[in-house]
C-alpha cells in the first residue's frame, strides 16, 4: 500500500503531460536543470575548499615567513564571484532562499500559487536581464585585466551570466508548477 501512495505522490509531483516512455516533460526539464544546478554547485564548493586553502598558505605564510601570496585577496575576490553565482541556482532548488510569507500563508492555495507564479514571472525577466548585461559587459571589457595576476575579468562575468541564467532557469521551472497547481482542478 505504501509503495502505491509513493508512486501516487511521484506522479502528482512531476507536473505535466505524460510521454511515450512514461515520463512527463515537466520531468525532463526538473532532472536537467538540477543537473545543471548541481554542477555549478559543486564546481563552487571546490572553488571555496581552494579559496580557504589559499587564505590559510597565505595567513601562514604571511605570519611565519613575511611573504604573503601575491593575489591572494584579488583570487578571493573573483572566486567569491563565482561561488555565488554558481550557488543560486542549488539553493532555489532546495527552497533555501529566505521568504517572508506572514500576510501570503494567510490566502488560499491557488491564491498562494498564482502571486508565486507572478514573484517568479517578476524575478524571471530581472535575471534574464542580468545576465544579459553580464554578457554585454565581458564583451565591452574583453581587454581589461585584474591588478596583480592581470587575469581577464570577462572570463569571471561570463561564469557570473551563466550563474544568472541557471538561477533563471530554476526560477522558470519553479513558475510552471506553480502555473499548473494553479490550472489543476481541486481533487479533494
Amino acid at each position: 500500500m505504501k509503495s502505491e501512495e509513493k508512486e501516487v505522490e511521484m506522479q502528482d509531483s512531476t507536473l505535466g503531460s505524460e510521454g511515450p516512455n512514461g515520463s512527463s516533460l515537466m520531468n525532463k526539464l526538473d532532472i536537467g536543470i538540477y543537473f545543471l544546478n548541481n554542477v555549478t554547485h559543486k564546481l563552487s564548493m571546490l572553488i571555496l575548499f581552494g579559496i580557504m586553502c589559499l587564505t590559510s598558505v597565505d595567513v601562514i605564510g604571511r605570519n611565519f615567513l613575511g611573504t604573503p601570496i601575491t593575489g591572494a585577496y584579488e583570487l578571493t575576490g573573483l572566486g567569491l564571484v563565482i561561488i555565488v553565482f554558481f550557488s543560486l541556482g542549488m539553493t532555489q532548488l532546495k527552497n533555501e532562499h529566505i521568504t517572508i510569507d506572514f500576510l501570503t500563508s494567510k490566502f488560499p492555495e491557488k491564491v498562494q500559487h498564482l502571486l508565486h507564479a507572478l514573484m517568479s514571472f517578476i524575478v524571471l525577466v530581472l535575471l534574464f536581464l542580468t545576465s544579459w548585461q553580464l554578457f554585454e559587459y565581458a564583451k565591452r571589457f574583453s581587454n581589461q585585466t585584474s591588478g596583480d595576476l592581470g587575469l581577464p575579468m570577462y572570463i569571471f562575468a561570463i561564469l557570473a551570466s551563466i550563474g544568472v541564467l541557471f538561477f533563471a532557469l530554476t526560477i522558470l521551472l519553479s513558475m510552471f508548477k506553480s502555473v499548473l497547481k494553479v490550472v489543476q482542478k481541486n481533487e479533494s
